[in-house]
């Protein structure tokens, strides 16, 4: 009989770096029956699982297509090279994580592209799904390949590679997609017909329906650009949602089986920004100004962090710190005792709205510890340039606040690249630095200035999408000027982009389709997952180039006017006339004499940039009504937090039996602490903690279990600061609640009161059980006759059988053997005795490959009475 992909992985996960990226079955996954839906989706994102996992546009779209009774939608992410190396070998496609479904078998599948350095991943995860790589070459019953994100404010490099593009804000058009999608397949459609509807929904792309014709440059550029106005337009445009609504944002999220990048729950406060800077592509596409009502905010915030059991809360904008009510949202949060122990992180703070009252307040808030700034350049006159308005005054107004706030960092991102820019640019810039570490040594020695330079890519629909990308030469010199001044400098660290990364991304990000068969040359040589710096492989790419006789200089160049560019075909809301008057002003010498900064329209000062409604779009918050709260010093605010520090006077002790089975048998030990943590935090249970520099909370387990071994008997010890109900009324709802945060397979068996240390009670034995294909003949009586073999285990020591298993019997077809514990509690590796009663005869690695393969279990522990 064939096996599954849940059972094909229980075969090689064991071989994996990191498995719990690949089990699945995490905690909060939403299951629906297929047959009953009309539309469903596979959404891929095309990178790492602790990458994606944490995205927040991810999030929103498995809420809101789950929510729909009919549609239905799981979640696949990009396997490292390790695991699409055993998926290929072991014939696993692209899978699902919550029924390892093949993502092939859905209606659609959805890709959100959060930079342009995933492109060669497309290809990658869609042949690992069984996928044609090329739109052109897939067959009628294959599932429409739709992308979406911000890198897609140009899709043309990776036209080919698509069926459609989700063109904005996916809130109400992603799921009509998955629905329309479904409801022609359900009418029995041939594919053309599916795109032909999809191509009706506003903002969805189809390039098949899209010609291009050589332009500038040889580039495919649309033979019908985006003309008129964006209510008129003849091009796709992009949508935007009308306002934010708490219904659109989810709380119960995915649980995550390891780390991730960003552990933490969030809530999009504020989308769009409207500062105007003239590089930046953000600030252009998601406009208009769109505000969460703080209530809101804090109602999410507060249902987020109990469904997750997460302990940090984001807060998330373009700039959080122009967030109309941001004060007395903090105030809220202050206010409110439910956040005393969660981080608070308000990241995007914008310098010149970060005054002196948010910089206490921020201080105050668990975690706040740093400030991050973002200036640009330390040149005042670059900043006139690209409408950064503030000034080196209101930087140092901002670190002082900051440093005198007790925050011990600033972290100051910056790029270089911009046209005219020179060495007294640089100048400027390292002695912006300079007199910041001054202001810093004013308040403190232990402080850091964290200066990190990017390079300006000019991106599409920005007042800069008409120059050129910066040489390496240029680039190199004015990354050394700052590098050089601030050499291991005590309070100043200086980190740098990498100028061929840079210029990989301006390739792809100005590209248009004929791109596609490069990349898709670049996948099949290795090159992927580059938006991990160390995987750019510039030398290759040059290969790629030479081998395509491609021309790349085209970067370099600095565009007119009448220019059409690749994207074209968009109509964004801005328009192209808007923004070369952007580019005028900024870089015409003549015009920029007279120019006054361009102001953030967000406060009524419409711009007339061509989003419709004149400034009646934007949707400002007002302060929170059910949450308002005090505005507090920061005297009042360390009062009310040492006030409320619940005093615990005494400690619990509870031994906790727990179970790990099916795939939550690949969950790594720190992992599964983890998972602990969170479980006692979502149950509201304070832990105890130890003391000290860095402490830990207070969970002992009787050692870590071979990765891979399924346990019915595991013990460990909690401390916590408050008893538990142990009633058999109430216990098995605790330990239900303990258990929902785990993945499948994982769950809390007994909780019971320690009234003894764990260490000083180990187990004298442990019962192991193993299900062979075929039993070898004999084994009962190998082991009475003491005839078992002698072994070697993976460090290459022997293992004598007859010395380590007590006990042997064979039970429906089962193995079941005791092996004796060391004085620490511990026993030899049931993998390797496996090995030996299954007579497997080869060198030790190989051994524990076979072995590690088997599917053993962790019965028992026998102690002494």
């Amino acid at each position: 009989m064939a096996m599954n992909i849940f059972d094909k992985l229980g075969q090689v996960l064991p071989s994996v770096e990191s498995p719990a990226r690949y089990m699945g079955g995490e905690a909060n996954s939403i299951v629906k029956d297929p047959s009953k839906m009309v539309g469903t989706c596979a959404f891929v994102f095309p990178d790492l699982y602790e990458i994606g996992l944490s995205n927040n546009g991810l999030r929103i779209l498995y809420h809101v297509v789950n929510r729909e009774p009919d549609l239905y939608m799981e979640v696949a992410f990009a396997p490292w090279d390790d695991m699409a190396e055993q998926m290929r070998k072991h014939d696993i496609p692209l899978y699902t994580h919550a029924t390892w479904k093949p993502v092939r078998e859905f209606d659609v599948v959805g890709m959100s592209l959060q930079s342009e350095l995933n492109f060669t991943n497309v290809p990658y995860v869609l042949e690992l799904a069984g996928i044609s790589a090329f739109s052109k070459d897939r067959k009628e019953d294959d599932p429409i390949i739709l992308a979406g994100g911000p890198a897609m404010a140009n899709p043309e490099p990776v036209a080919d590679f698509f069926d459609a593009f989700n063109i904005g804000d996916g809130e109400e058009m992603f799921p009509k997609i998955v629905r329309t999608v479904g409801e022609c397949r359900r009418k029995g459609m041939r594919r053309f017909e599916i795109l032909e509807a999809i191509s009706k929904i506003d903002g969805v792309y189809v390039p098949v329906f899209r010609q291009v014709v050589e332009g500038e440059y040889k580039q495919l550029v649309p033979a019908e650009p985006a003309v008129g106005s964006y209510e008129h337009t003849n091009g796709v445009r992009r949508i935007f949602i009308p306002e934010l609504k708490k219904e659109d944002y989810p709380v119960k999220n995915l649980i995550p089986n390891m780390r991730l990048v960003h552990n933490r729950f969030s809530v999009e406060v504020m989308r769009g920004c409207a500062q105007g800077c003239r590089f930046c592509q953000a600030g252009v596409w998601y406009r208009p100004c769109r505000e969460l009502n703080p209530d809101d905010v804090i109602d999410l915030a507060k249902e987020g962090l109990k469904a997750t059991g997460e302990q940090e809360l984001g807060l998330l904008s373009l700039s959080t710190a122009d967030y109309k009510p941001i004060e007395s949202l903090t105030d809220s949060i202050i206010d409110d005792a439910f956040f005393d122990n969660v981080d608070v992180s308000l990241p995007s703070i914008r310098v010149s709205s970060f005054g002196q009252h948010l910089a206490e307040k921020v201080a105050a808030l668990k975690g706040g510890r740093s400030a991050t700034f973002a200036p640009e350049t330390g040149s005042e006159r670059i900043r006139k340039m690209i409408n950064k308005t503030i000034t080196d005054e209101d930087m140092y107004s901002a670190a002082d606040y900051a440093f005198s706030s007790g925050l011990n960092k600033i972290k100051l991102y910056t790029m270089i690249g911009f046209p005219t820019e020179d060495d007294a640019d640089m100048e400027a810039f390292c002695n912006l630095i300079e007199n910041l570490v001054k202001i810093g040594r004013k308040h403190m020695r232990g402080f850091q200035i964290s200066v990190s330079i990017g390079i300006l890519i000019p991106k599409s629909f920005t007042g800069l999408q008409w120059a050129g990308f910066m040489d390496e030469e240029t680039s190199w010199n004015h990354i050394q000027y700052v590098r050089k001044r601030f050499f291991k400098h005590p309070n100043v660290k200086v980190q740098w982009a990498d100028w061929n990364t840079s210029r990989l991304e301006a390739f792809y990000s100005r590209g248009d389709r004929s791109l596609a068969p490069m990349i898709y040359e670049a996948y099949k040589r290795g090159m992927i997952f580059e938006s991990d710096g160390h995987r750019i492989r510039a030398k290759d790419w040059e290969k790629i180039w030479d081998d395509f006789h491609y021309d790349v200089s085209w970067i370099y160049e600095t565009r007119q006017k009448d220019s059409v560019f690749p994207w074209d075909f968009m109509h964004i809301g801005v328009t192209k006339s808007f923004l070369w008057r952007e580019y005028q002003k900024g870089f015409n010498p003549e015009i920029l004499k007279t120019a006054k900064p361009v102001p953030n329209c967000k406060w009524g000062d419409c711009q007339h940039c061509g989003i419709p409604g004149s400034g009646k779009e934007v949707r400002l918050a007002n302060n929170p009504v059910r949450y308002a709260a005090p505005s507090r010093t920061p005297e009042e605010i360390k009062k009310l937090v040492a006030e409320r520090r619940p005093v615990y006077d005494q400690r619990y002790a509870y031994k906790i039996t727990f179970q790990k089975t099916g795939l939550s048998r690949f969950l790594p030990h720190q992992n599964m602490l983890s998972a602990f943590v969170r479980s006692f935090g979502k149950a509201e249970v304070p832990l105890r903690y130890s003391e000290g520099f860095s402490p830990k909370p207070r969970i002992i387990n009787m050692g870590a279990l071979p990765l891979g071994l399924e346990t019915v008997c595991e013990i460990l010890g909690v401390e916590t600061l408050k008893p538990l109900d142990l009633s058999p009324e109430n216990l098995p709802k605790l330990m239900e609640t303990l258990s929902e945060p785990f993945p499948m397979g994982m769950k809390v068996l007994n909780i019971e009161p320690l009234t003894y240390k764990l260490s000083s009670r180990c187990p004298k034995s442990m019962t192991y059980s193993f299900k062979p294909e075929v039993l070898p003949e004999g084994l009962v009586e190998k082991f009475q006759s003491k005839t078992l073999p002698i072994v070697l285990n993976h460090r290459g020591h022997e293992v004598n059988l007859n010395e380590h298993i007590l006990d042997l019997q064979i039970c429906d077809g089962r193995i079941f053997m005791r092996v004796k514990c060391n004085e620490q509690g511990g026993t030899a590796s049931p993998y390797p005795l496996f090995g030996g009663l299954m007579g497997v005869k080869t060198a030790t690695a190989t051994v524990d490959d076979v072995t590690r393969q088997y599917l053993i279990r962790k019965e028992s522990m026998e102690f002494e009475d």
